[in-house]
C-alpha cells in the first residue's frame, strides 16, 4: 500500500510517524507544542567553538617544508634507482606510526594512559587499597557517545537489514539515525526495515521539503554579511519544530532512541544535508559532540564507533577521523576477491602515510566520524561546491575533508577501527568507481592549493606521489612502446619485487585486519589488477573530471530498469570503459616489444610483434566491453 500524507502514531505506543512541511516563511516558525522548543532554540544561537587558526609563520614553514618535499620526490622518481623500496618502506613506518598515535589518543581520551602514573596525595586511600587514582571513575562515557547517522536509497533489502542490525551491538551508539533519499511507494521497502529492526523506541518522518532546498532559499535572500552559521541554525531549529509537531520525543519517558527520515528524492548529497541538520539537532537536544557517519550497504562491529570517537577525543585539534575498511562480499566474484586484497594492502599503506600526522585527506562515506560542532560552518559552502563554474555532486565525502583541513584541523585515519562495506561485483563496476574516486582526488587536490599550507608538508608528499607518480608511468608506457626506452623514469624489477616483498610481509603481520591464507595468497595478482589500469584510469579521470555518475546502480528489489536499446548501450559502455580497452591494447604492445627483445627481433619483425600483441589486445576486451553485462 502506497504511504498516505499523515498517519497518526502506530499502536506500538514508542513507535511513531509522521509528515511535516515547512511554514510558508522558513524564518517565521509556527508557535511550537511544547515551551520546552524555546530553551532548545537558545542554543541554536551559542557561539561555537574557537576556530583553530594557522597562524602565518606556521604557514611559511609548512611552505618551505612543501618545497623541500618536492625536492625529495623529484630525486627519488627521476634519479633513484629505490624508488619503490623507499616508498614502501616509508609508507609502513608512517603506517605503525599512525597506528601508535591513535592509540595514544584514544587511551588519553578514556584515562587508561593515567591508571598506573597518577598518584593520590591522600594516604587515607592507601590505607583502602586506592593509592592509584582509577581516572575512568570520573570519566564520562556518556560524553563519548554518538549519534549514528545512516543514508541510503533504494538499497538490497537484504544488505539494508545486516547494515541496520550491526548497530543493535555498536558500542557508543547513543542515537541511531536513518536518512532515505525518496517518499515514493518504491521507497517504503527501506522503511519497513528500519520498523523490523527498531520496533520499538523509534519513530518515523517525512518531510516534504530537503532541508537544503530551505537553506539554499535563505541563502539567496540573505544580506551578504550573514554567516552561513545563522541560515544552518536556523534549519536546525526547524528540525526540532518538526519533532515537536509530531510529538517526538527524545527525552522523557517516551523518549525515542531511533528516527527514521524521508525526503523527496534528490541524491546522496541532499539527503546528507538533511541527515547533518537533523543530527546538530539531536546533538543539541541530548549534549552529543560526536557523530559518526555511514553508507546502506556497511556494517559496522562492535568497537568501530566507541574506539573512532575515543580517538577523536583524545586530540581538540581532530575534527572527524575515517576507518579501514574490509569488503563483506569479497567471496561473491574474482572482482571482490580481489577489490577485498586491494583494500587490505593500498588503501592501509595509502591513508595511513599523510594520517600518521593528523591529515588524512578522505573520510570515506562508509566510515567518516565527526566532532560535531565542527561542521556547522561548513555545510552551506560544502554542499554549494563549484569549481570553474561547475556544481560537483559525487565528491561530497572528500570534499568535506578537504574544508575542515583547510581550517588547520586534523582529520585521522583509524587504522584499528575497522568498517565492512560492499566492493563492485563486476570489472565494469570497479573501473567506474576507481574513475569516480580519480576525479574526486583531481579535483580536491588542486582546486584548494592553499591547503598545503594549512597542514604537514607530508599531506603534500603524499599529493605528490598520488598525482605524479601515475603520469609518469604512462609517459615511460608509450615511451616504451614506440622507442623502446624510458629515459626520464628509472624502472628495476629488482626495486619493485622487494616492494611487494614488504607489502606481502606487512600484510600478513602487521595488518590491523589480520587476512586469511588464501587472501594473502591474492596479494601479487591483487597489485596487478589495481596498478595496472591505475594511469589509465588517473588519466581518463582528468579528462572527464566534471562528469557527474556515481558508477552503480540502485538495488532495491522494486527498482527495475525498463527496456534498452543495444546500440545505445554500446555507446554508453564505450564511454565509460573504452578508455581502459585502448589502455589494455597500449600494454599489450608494451609486453610484445618486451618479449620481441629477448626474443631478438627487431626491424618489421618487432613492429608485427607489436601490432598482433596491440591487435588481440584489443579485440578481446573490445568483445568483453560490447558483450558485458
Amino acid at each position: 500500500m502506497g504511504r498516505p500524507a499523515f498517519l497518526s502514531p502506530h499502536g506500538n505506543p514508542q513507535s511513531y510517524r509522521g509528515t511535516w512541511s515547512p511554514p510558508f516563511s522558513p524564518l517565521s516558525p509556527r508557535t511550537p507544542r511544547s515551551p520546552r522548543f524555546y530553551d532548545d532554540r537558545k542554543k541554536d544561537s551559542e557561539e561555537p567553538e574557537e576556530e583553530i587558526i594557522i597562524s602565518a609563520f606556521e604557514k611559511f614553514l609548512n611552505f618551505l617544508g612543501c618545497m623541500a618535499a618536492a625536492v625529495v620526490y623529484a630525486y627519488l622518481l627521476l634519479y633513484s634507482n629505490h624508488l619503490w623500496t623507499i616508498d614502501t618502506g616509508a609508507s609502513i613506518f608512517l603506517a605503525e606510526y599512525c597506528g601508535w598515535s591513535n592509540e595514544k589518543l584514544r587511551k588519553k581520551s578514556t584515562g587508561d594512559d593515567q591508571l598506573h602514573n597518577e598518584k593520590s596525595d591522600d594516604l587515607s586511600l592507601a590505607e583502602k587499597g586506592g593509592y592509584f587514582l582509577d581516572a575512568k571513575s570520573d570519566y564520562d562515557e556518556a560524553k563519548l557517545g554518538c549519534i549514528a547517522a545512516v543514508v541510503g536509497y533504494r538499497e538490497d533489502p537484504i544488505i539494508f537489514n545486516k547494515a541496520l542490525e550491526s548497530y543493535l551491538q555498536a558500542d557508543g551508539c547513543r542515537f541511531m539515525l536513518v536518512c532515505i533519499d525518496g517518499n515514493s511507494l518504491e521507497d517504503q521497502e527501506m522503511v519497513d526495515i528500519f520498523q523490523k529492526v527498531f520496533p520499538t523506541d523509534s519513530a518515523i518522518l517525512d518531510i516534504s521539503i530537503p532541508f537544503v532546498e530551505i537553506a539554499l532559499q535563505m541563502d539567496r535572500d540573505k544580506p551578504k554579511w550573514q554567516p552561513d552559521t545563522e541560515l544552518i541554525s536556523k534549519c536546525v531549529s526547524l528540525a526540532k519544530l518538526k519533532l515537536s509537531e509530531n510529538d517526538i520525543h527524545l527525552t522523557g519517558p517516551d523518549a525515542i532512541k531511533r528516527l527514521c527520515v524521508t525526503q523527496p528524492h534528490m541524491h546522496k548529497k541532499g539527503v546528507m544535508f538533511t541527515s547533518f541538520i537533523v543530527s546538530l539537532a539531536i546533538s543539541e537536544l541530548l549534549g552529543i559532540d560526536y557523530l559518526w557517519t555511514s553508507d546502506s550497504d556497511s556494517i559496522v562491529y562492535e568497537g568501530t564507533l566507541r574506539r573512532t570517537i575515543e580517538t577523536i577525543a583524545g586530540d581538540k585539534r581532530c575534527a572527524g577521523a575515517s576507518t579501514a575498511l574490509a569488503i563483506h562480499n569479497k567471496d561473491e566474484t574474482l572482482v571482490t576477491k580481489l577489490g577485498n586484497t586491494v583494500f587490505l594492502n593500498e588503501l592501509h599503506l595509502s591513508r595511513c602515510f599523510s594520517s600518521a600526522f593528523g591529515a588524512n585527506d578522505c573520510q570515506s562515506g562508509p566510515c567518516a566520524a565527526f566532532r560535531i560542532d565542527a561542521l556547522r560552518s561548513e555545510l552551506l559552502e560544502w554542499y554549494k561546491q563549484r569549481v570553474w563554474g561547475h556544481w560537483m555532486i559525487i565528491n561530497e565525502d572528500r570534499h568535506l575533508t578537504t574544508r575542515l583541513l583547510l581550517l588547520g584541523h586534523r582529520i585521522r585515519f583509524i587504522s584499528h577501527a575497522i568498517t565492512a562495506t560492499e566492493t563492485p561485483v563486476s570489472l565494469r563496476r570497479w573501473l567506474l568507481q576507481q574513475v569516480r574516486w580519480a576525479r574526486s582526488v583531481h579535483i580536491e587536490s588542486y582546486a584548494h592549493p592553499s591547503i598545503y599550507l594549512s597542514q604537514p608538508p607530508l599531506f603534500f608528499f603524499a599529493a605528490l606521489r598520488r598525482q605524479l607518480i601515475s603520469f609518469f608511468i604512462l609517459a615511460a608506457v608509450f615511451s616504451y612502446l614506440f622507442t623502446g626506452g624510458t629515459p626520464f623514469l628509472k624502472f628495476s624489477i629488482k626495486d619493485y619485487a622487494y616492494r611487494s616483498l614488504f607489502t606481502l610481509v606487512y600484510l600478513k603481520l602487521r595488518n590491523p585486519i589480520r587476512p586469511s591464507w588464501e587472501e594473502w595468497s591474492w596479494s601479487i595478482p591483487s597489485s596487478l589488477f589495481y596498478n595496472v589500469p591505475l594511469p589509465a584510469i588517473q588519466a581518463w579521470s582528468l579528462v572527464t573530471v566534471f562528469a557527474d555518475g556515481w558508477g552503480t546502480a540502485m538495488r532495491g528489489s522494486k527498482e527495475v530498469e525498463g527496456e534498452t536499446s543495444w546500440w545505445r548501450d554500446t555507446r554508453k559502455r564505450v564511454g565509460e570503459v573504452g578508455f581502459f580497452v585502448v589502455w589494455m591494447g597500449v600494454v599489450g604492445g608494451v609486453l610484445g616489444r618486451w618479449v620481441s627483445g629477448l626474443c631478438g627481433l627487431g626491424g618489421w619483425e618487432q613492429v608485427i610483434c607489436v601490432l598482433v600483441s596491440v591487435g588481440v589486445s584489443w579485440v578481446g576486451l573490445g568483445f568483453w566491453m560490447v558483450t558485458m553485462e
